[in-house]
């Protein structure tokens, strides 16, 4: 993957936006977050736009294109125009941000990245974001979970003491963010894990200790108004054998899959394999080398966390999912009383019942990647961007 001179090499973002993260968790957790009622904040919402439309620091354009905006917005925008919808997107003096405004049946609503019909809510959105208030709400449930704890960034000696008390291997994330920044997986010991606490705190200030659950895999199930369900199956970067073709061939033909681009590209939901370290570990384990034929059908794994920022799959398995899971799913937005949000989902196999396997519920996020279930690499394509439009006239108007 080629690199961006001062752009963080975990995350894609200009090393100044860690400073932005920083800023968000403190406000989180020391500022109150209220939830206003609709009118309330559509008159805010209004008001800083024409200020800001007056002081020509922004503008909404009508003519911007899929590489302008994050693919999930791109989704539901193009759904939304097949239903006579007027979309504009807000461009700052600074290029185009996460903000809509649309147009429709003579109305006009405001949004960030998704409409999440948050004003339906019985919470605001700080539960879902905040991992550790979601560990708790879960635990409150009944809903499987991985044991851990959280911490501020001046209590890593206390972390690092409850780790090894314990027990290895555990997982280093950040208690706000999502797909999967600065987070540290199968730590096996105390240098690793000093490792991913610096790693966790140069994006966020409270990070997350938990348990880590050796051979299973990492799926993303995205609710809408709790009966739309659908899921995905995140895989390591790998590549497969034809008998003839080199390694280095391989994923060179993968990484030039018009369908991968880079994590800064808005554009794609898949990118390209990133080779590092633990590249190189998994091949010398194998005795391969870049020139080394794989046999045909052959699968040979180039990372070993799923992540997609690191050229991982995904593969639609929406209609190999157990019934029983997809309750658990619908039961979780419903605890949380939530109407969008994706939940990342810990299981040896998703045709299992939950109750049959050792599994955890990760996270949820109010802002799910639906791009996922439109462009998995693998599978039958779903359609949440349409769910989301019947969710939008059902809220909205």
């Amino acid at each position: 993957m080629k690199e961006r001179k001062n752009f963080c090499k975990e995350c894609g973002h200009s090393n100044w936006y860690h400073l932005n993260t920083w800023l968000e968790e403190l406000n989180r957790h020391l500022l109150p977050q209220l939830k206003l009622p609709r009118q309330v904040e559509t008159v805010f919402d209004v008001a800083f736009e024409k200020i800001f439309t007056i002081l020509k620091i922004v503008r909404f354009r009508i003519d911007f294109s899929v590489a302008d905006i994050p693919l999930r917005s791109s989704c539901f925008i193009k759904e939304m125009k097949k239903r006579g919808a007027v979309c504009y997107a807000m461009q700052s003096v600074f290029g185009y941000n996460n903000h809509f405004k649309i147009e429709v049946s003579g109305k006009t609503f405001r949004f960030e990245t998704l409409p999440l019909a948050e004003f339906a809510n019985k919470y605001t959105t700080k539960i879902v974001d905040d991992k550790e208030l979601t560990k708790r709400h879960c635990k409150k449930g009944g809903f499987p979970i991985a044991g851990g704890r959280s911490f501020w960034f001046w209590q890593k000696r206390k972390a690092v003491q409850f780790s090894e008390q314990f027990g290895f291997p555990l997982v280093v994330k950040p208690r706000g963010g999502s797909v999967s920044r600065h987070v540290t997986t199968n730590i096996q010991d105390s240098a690793q894990l000093e490792k991913a606490l610096r790693h966790a705190v140069s994006y966020s200030p409270a990070f997350i200790v938990e348990k880590f659950l050796p051979d299973a895999f990492v799926y993303r199930a995205t609710l809408i108004d709790f009966g739309f369900v659908v899921c995905a199956q995140q895989v390591p970067a790998n590549i497969v054998g034809d008998g003839i073709s080199t390694i280095r061939k391989l994923i060179d033909k993968k990484n030039n899959d018009p369908r991968r681009g880079e994590p800064h590209q808005k554009q794609f939901t898949l990118y390209k394999i990133v080779e590092n370290e633990a590249t190189k570990k998994l091949l010398a384990e194998k005795g391969y080398t870049d020139n080394t034929t794989l046999k045909n059908g052959e699968v040979l794994y180039l990372q070993h966390d799923p992540f997609l920022k690191l050229g991982g799959d995904i593969i639609e398995v929406t209609p190999i999912v157990h019934t029983d899971n997809l309750k658990l799913f619908s039961d979780l937005a419903r605890f949380f009383d939530i109407r969008l949000t994706g939940i990342d989902f810990l299981a040896q196999n998703i045709a299992i019942s939950w109750k049959n396997q050792v599994c955890a519920i990760l996270e949820l996020n109010s802002v799910p990647c639906i791009e996922l279930h439109h462009f998995p690499s693998s599978g039958i394509p779903t359609n949440p961007a349409k769910a989301l439009s019947d969710m939008f006239f059902k809220y909205y108007l």
